[in-house]
């Protein structure tokens, strides 16, 4: 990987949630990248000092943070850590592919706790941070499927119409605080979100997709993109759509 910058992002803080691998990871590198210091937290910690070795020699530098958002404490930790972050990625998440009628009241749970009811309590506290500084810019990771729920992710589908409501919200209330909430929808992206879904209804289903799922590198330079606009432009809503192989 190049260690070239351009410093868009230089002297910014940024707080990435889910950052040991896929769309989290390669977010906290493009950012990085771009010289911000990037606070990237996630629940493994060696993949976590692996990202933290793999961008030493950018301008911007990681921070590893290793723990599970769900802990209230940890939670607390990380925003407390991460007060001064001028740009927060909202990404962490649970995702269980399965038939509706199939899926436990633990999966459910699970899907609903990470994916909204923390993803709530971390984006209240990391916008009421910006708000008392007076700006920042919030992106709230959430799917296509928030608007067109698909066969085996009606569960998952709901949790990100869930959160493109909070992002609606929050921008709504928080624009005359100066702050930026962007919600970027992609579509099936190549993680390891996709290699643990076993059930052979499911499999069935992927394969017989005719398109080449997203990379998360595809992700992370749409959110790059979205946190380097110009103070007078916020991109409300970014969807990303695989293209027909």
């Amino acid at each position: 990987m190049s260690a070239s910058l351009t410093g868009r992002l230089t002297g910014k803080m940024a707080l990435v949630t889910g950052a040991s691998a896929g769309i989290g990871r390669a977010t906290a590198v493009a950012l990085a990248k771009e010289g911000a210091q990037v606070i990237a937290s996630g629940r493994r910690e060696q993949e976590l000092q692996a990202l933290q070795h793999e961008c030493a020699a950018f301008e911007g530098q990681i921070l590893p943070m290793a723990g599970d958002l769900v802990d209230a404490d940890f939670l607390a930790r990380l925003c407390e850590q991460a007060r001064e972050a001028d740009i927060f990625i909202n990404n962490a998440g649970v995702l269980t592919y399965a038939p509706l009628l199939e899926l436990t009241d633990a999966q459910n749970e699970a899907m609903f706790e990470l994916n909204v009811m923390t993803g709530i309590r971390i984006c209240q506290r990391m916008a009421r941070a910006m708000v008392a500084r007076g700006g920042g810019h919030i992106v709230v990771m959430s799917s296509l499927s928030a608007r067109n729920i698909r066969p085996f992710a009606g569960v998952y589908g709901a949790t990100k119409h869930a959160m493109s409501g909070i992002a609606k919200s929050l921008r709504i209330e928080l624009a005359a605080s100066g702050l930026k909430v962007t919600e970027l929808a992609p579509g099936m992206v190549d993680t390891d979100i996709r290699v643990s879904s076993t059930h052979a209804e499911v499999q069935k289903s992927l394969q017989s997709r005719k398109y080449a799922p997203l990379s998360a590198q595809d992700v992370a330079e749409a959110v790059v993109y979205a946190v380097c606009t110009p103070p007078n432009c916020c991109p409300d809503l970014i969807e990303l759509r695989p293209t027909l192989s």
